[in-house]
């Protein structure tokens, strides 16, 4: 008996001290997390009650907002649109279900396959902590946080005029979501052996969510029911408040969560369940060249930000003839999704080309986060322990970054064209749909300059990188709809483009941009060539 309670006593202090190094090592990235999305959270909802403060006024963007089911592709079937919180829901709509899946993703990563691939988890190991502690633990603080994000939206949600009720099951339904993910992103920390694995397929399912939520709301059939989003929206927090659809989610993160845990359990340290084939006995010519083993680093992140460019675009190119229809109807649409004046199809192409500069963006950032990552595990050391410079490194990978960048602006715009033409029987917009989408390529740079600067000089502080983009985000989603000020829209480099093909784009203000990302480029690769490598 006694040697069963000092077992049970010893699994206890393990997962108690992991759950200890977890929370020591993700406490900040963790709060930034809760407090931006919660600032986040109580910002529109102060904006929107200023704005909707009549029942006439509800009334007047519910009957836009829900002329035809076009415009639920974006923001889903929000139920009990025409209150408060319905309103919130729909402008809040599409960046929260985009930022709560992050948060989980970022920090179940870092907490699991990224401290494996450093070698820290191996010393841990040595002790007292079972296989399964840390993924247990990182379950834990993620929840956590998770929960802590949800309260601090039911608050702001209270405090700005939201039903109670609605508001707790509106903050509650967003919780599950990001359960659902960070069950998710923990099991694809035992498929993958690498953290960017986890990112590229937690991505892929992320798109694919939306894809089917679209499809299940535009049709209105069951396809809803099989999104993770389409759980959150089922819930109707300002509708028939459906609670019990609040277990659908939680199930799902319980059992992905509990299929995570047991995998740790199993699996040797190190590897990972879903492997390729053996490779051959020594590198090609290109994996031995700085460029090639940098295509072979960021291929995967390359190609899942594209699929959920491709899958976005192909999504509102399918559906613009009823989007122009709405707005032939109803030309209170356009207002409600942020066009004003000329050509319908125009306003239709500039709105989605801003969604794909944020998917973009994303990526640019993803990608220069992942160079901090190659550094932590060690694995630039080895690198430049030979011929090769950090110049012609760190140059290499920016090259591919960039070639990704175009890629999957690109990729995305000719399928946007293609979609549209196809459905609007417009082929004249195929041009300015490719040019629209290049004239957010200096925007986007900006972000990217921004976190090579950061990883340049100090890499720990990456999340600034984060906390750039998230910033611009919310402002290009929400900074028109909701009125702020000129200066706040300034303060995003999307809002320098000029809004294409909707508006001539402002050329000098793309020449501004280019120059500035110039200036933060060198700085990123001037501090990189003096600071310590590897940097703590």
């Amino acid at each position: 008996m006694s040697a069963g309670h000092s077992a049970a006593d010893d699994r206890s202090r393990g997962l108690g001290t992991m759950l200890h190094i977890v929370a020591r090592i993700q406490w900040r990235s963790a709060w930034i997390w809760a407090l931006v999305l919660g600032a986040s959270m109580a910002g529109t909802a102060a904006s929107v009650a200023s704005l909707y403060d009549t029942a006439a006024k509800i009334h007047t963007y519910a009957a836009a907002v829900t002329t035809g089911s076009a415009l639920a592709a974006i923001n889903g079937h929000v139920e009990g649109i025409d209150s408060l919180g319905g309103v919130i829901q729909d402008e809040f709509g599409f960046l929260i279900a985009v930022l709560m899946p992050l948060l989980a993703i970022s920090l179940v990563a870092r907490a699991t396959r990224a401290e494996e691939e450093t070698g820290r988890l191996e010393l841990l190991l040595g002790g007292r902590i079972a296989r399964h502690h840390p993924t247990v633990a990182a379950l834990l603080v993620v929840t956590a946080t998770i929960f802590a994000t949800a309260v601090l939206f039911a608050v702001g949600l209270a405090v700005f005029g939201v039903p109670p009720t609605g508001a707790v099951l509106y903050a509650l339904s967003l919780g599950a979501l990001g359960f659902v993910f960070t069950g998710l992103a923990a099991l694809f920390a035992q498929l993958t052996p690498h953290a960017r694995g986890i990112y590229t397929w937690s991505l892929i399912i992320l798109a694919g969510s939306f894809a089917l939520r679209g499809i299940g709301d535009v049709t209105k059939t069951w396809v809803t029911w099989l999104s993770p989003l389409g759980w959150a929206e089922k819930a109707a927090p300002f509708g028939d408040q459906r609670w019990w659809a609040l277990l659908i989610p939680l199930a799902a993160g319980l059992t992905l969560s509990i299929a995570a845990a047991r995998l740790a359990s199993r699996r040797d340290l190190g590897s990972a369940l879903v492997r390729g084939g053996a490779g051959p006995d020594r590198a090609t010519v290109r994996l031995r060249s700085p460029i090639g083993f940098a295509v072979w680093i960021h291929r995967p992140a390359i190609l899942g930000w594209l699929a959920g460019g491709v899958m976005l675009a192909g999504l509102m190119g399918a559906l613009s003839h009823q989007f122009l229809d709405a707005m032939a109807g109803n030309p209170a649409v356009a207002k409600a999704m942020g066009i004003g004046g000329g050509r319908p199809v125009d306003g239709l192409i500039a709105a989605t080309q801003l969604y794909l500069a944020v998917i973009a963006a994303g990526y640019l950032i993803q990608g220069i986060g992942t160079l901090r990552t190659e550094e932590s595990n060690g694995r630039l050391e080895n690198r430049l322990s030979g011929t090769l410079s950090r110049r012609r490194w760190l140059a290499a990978h920016t090259v591919v970054l960039l070639g990704g960048l175009v890629t999957i602006v690109l990729g995305s715009s000719l399928v946007l064209g293609l979609a549209t033409a196809l459905s609007a029987g417009d082929t004249a917009e195929f041009g300015p749909t490719l040019t629209s989408g290049l004239a957010y390529l200096p925007a986007e740079l900006v972000l990217g300059g921004i976190a090579l600067t950061v990883y340049g000089m100090r890499p720990r502080l990456f999340a600034i990188a984060w906390a750039s983009y998230a910033a611009m985000t919310f402002i290009a989603f929400l900074g028109s709809g909701l009125k702020f000020s000129q200066w706040v829209l300034d303060l995003s480099p999307t809002t320098h483009v000029g809004n294409p093909p909707m508006n001539a784009v402002d050329t000098a203000a793309l020449v501004v941009m280019s120059a500035v990302t110039a200036v933060l480029g060198a700085v990123g690769f001037i501090t990189f060539r003096r600071r310590g490598v590897p940097e703590s």
